[in-house]
């Protein structure tokens, strides 16, 4: 089978399919967005502008869905709660060299 015309009988062939949802989702789904981007370390400016971006789909229709006062508001419940939490990177203490003679790793005798 050539690779640009797929098998349609592929059990591992790539297929989108839309499912149905309720009301709430909407409103679920943004809560969702706000807490994950929260929990990395976004602000409100970029948590609003993330949900005004039409490359996040889901983010985007529920702010059209909601309105902004919504997800404003949905914002800022999230940042109470993970705001605060931020990521520190560190580096490990350094740890000491041992000096270790070679012959202790098996290899040749001291005998010369």
């Amino acid at each position: 089978m050539p690779y640009d015309d797929p098998d349609p009988s592929d059990p591992h062939l790539l297929i989108g399919v839309e499912v149905p949802a309720e009301e709430g989702s909407e409103l679920e789904m943004a809560y969702v967005f706000a807490e994950e981007f929260a929990r990395m370390g976004f602000s409100e400016q970029r948590l609003l502008a993330l949900f005004h971006h039409p490359f996040y789909a889901g983010a985007n229709r529920a702010l059209k869905t909601l309105g902004e006062e919504k997800i404003r508001s949905i914002i800022g419940e999230t940042l109470a709660v993970w705001g605060k939490f931020r990521i520190r990177v560190e580096d490990a203490p350094a740890k000491e060299d041992w000096e270790v003679p070679l012959i202790s790793l098996g290899g040749e005798t001291e005998q010369s």
